[in-house]
């Protein structure tokens, strides 16, 4: 199993025996716009604060994060070149590597396999450095993880090394979901799953998201690989924490219509509708399928039409909607 490259998700901890900075960012106003999801007016308040202040190691974080949470390219490469910058300028600043080793990665990813391949050793090289500069710092190390779990081995990764990074975390929580995230990639979905379910990040906002986004990933694993039941307590958990997020009812919903309760599933899709998030998923296509084995026929159709006409999403999605529609007759 291969997963997507994720992007986002860290905070700072200083040095052992030292007060520990339990949130991304060392500015609460910044730490408080990343903790409520607010990632675009993070991004517009850092390239604010560097305009005025162009040697702000905070506000270009800011800057990187809104720009990996969006899906804009030349946001991308203000971006990375505002990092190239920061290194040239504070070449002992962890966060400056860490902005560009992320920024770039994704966005050379983004641009096919021939561009990540030319850039994949100043991504390396780019996130080990902010490590090396930071050993207590989250954000560093769970790139780092990252980035030896998803390279091939011809370029550096290794799950060997993601282990060893894993286990050299100074908390005993952050090891224990960067072990995890290894397991995750070795496709060992039901432990990591269960590991991720019972880390109690604390008031660390940034391990927090970790955990979730890994434990969603893990959870949509299961349901796609055709274990739904091993998937249902995550997302009634994440349903009863998180009762904002369009994710977790949506999730509910696939477990649900996979497991033969299209009606019950319905109505979670209809939740997750009405929610944030809604529209990075497929929730009308999802939708369509329940109503379809409902016999809603024209629900159904409608649904399918809307996610058709949005044109996001798998290829394979697309196109079983559009077979659906014949079926249905539009």
């Amino acid at each position: 199993m291969h997963l997507p490259i994720r992007h986002f998700l860290w905070f700072m901890l200083l040095c052992a025996g030292l007060p520990v900075q339990a949130q991304m960012f060392k500015d609460s106003v910044l730490d408080a716009l990343y903790a409520a999801e607010r990632f675009d007016e993070l991004g517009r308040t850092g390239a604010q604060r560097l305009a005025v202040r162009a040697d702000d190691p905070q506000a270009l974080l800011a800057v990187a994060v809104g720009a990996l949470r969006g899906n804009d390219a030349a946001r991308r490469e203000a971006a990375i070149a505002q990092a190239e910058a920061c290194v040239q300028r504070q070449p002992q600043a962890a966060v400056c590597h860490y902005a560009l080793g992320a920024v770039l990665g994704i966005h050379a990813a983004s641009e096919g396999m021939m561009k990540l391949a030319a850039s994949v050793g100043r991504v390396k090289g780019a996130l080990q450095e902010a490590l090396a500069l930071d050993p207590q710092w989250y954000a560093a190390r769970s790139a780092v993880v990252e980035f030896y779990a998803l390279a091939p081995g011809i370029v550096g990764g290794s799950i060997a090394k993601a282990q060893e990074t894993a286990r050299a975390a100074p908390r005993p929580e952050q090891v224990r979901a960067l072990q995890a995230r290894v397991a995750l990639q070795e496709g060992r979905l039901e432990p990591a799953l269960l590991t991720l379910m019972t880390v109690q990040p604390g008031n660390d906002s940034a391990l927090a998201a970790d955990v979730h986004a890994w434990a969603r990933a893990a959870a949509f694993a299961l349901v796609n690989e055709g274990q739904p039941e091993k998937a249902r307590g995550y997302f009634e958990r994440a349903q009863r924490e998180q009762p904002e997020l369009a994710v977790a009812p949506y999730g509910l919903g696939r477990v649900l219509s996979d497991t033969g309760a299209p009606a019950e599933a319905l109505k979670q899709f209809e939740t997750a509708a009405r929610l944030r998030g809604a529209a990075e998923l497929p929730i009308a296509y999802r939708a369509g399928i329940a109503q379809q084995a409902l016999g809603q026929k024209d629900a159904a159709r409608e649904s399918f039409k809307r996610y058709v006409a949005a044109g996001k999403g798998p290829k394979a999605n697309l196109d079983d909607a559009r077979k659906r529609l014949e079926q249905l007759g539009a």
